[in-house]
């Protein structure tokens, strides 16, 4: 986010988002069974509605890469 952004919550409308960094763990199926994965990503969270969820739009890359390394280890 931005400064320019604002920091009212689009859920509520109300409250303010924070945003820290989180680490999450995962599993995720593959041919070789569950692999579990480790990954640190921002989250934002409304102090309000409490609507939590991460404001980096390479979610999807962070997710997908973090189960690469993990699924290469195997």
């Amino acid at each position: 986010m931005t400064p320019a952004e604002s920091t009212i919550c689009l859920i509520c409308g109300k409250g303010h988002v924070i945003i820290r960094k989180e680490e999450i763990a995962f599993r995720q199926w593959s041919d070789k069974g569950y692999i579990n994965c480790r990954v640190t990503i921002p989250i934002a969270t409304c102090n309000q509605c409490e609507t939590r969820y991460s404001p980096d739009p390479e979610i999807d890359k962070i997710l997908d890469e973090s189960f690469q390394r993990e699924y290469e280890k195997w």
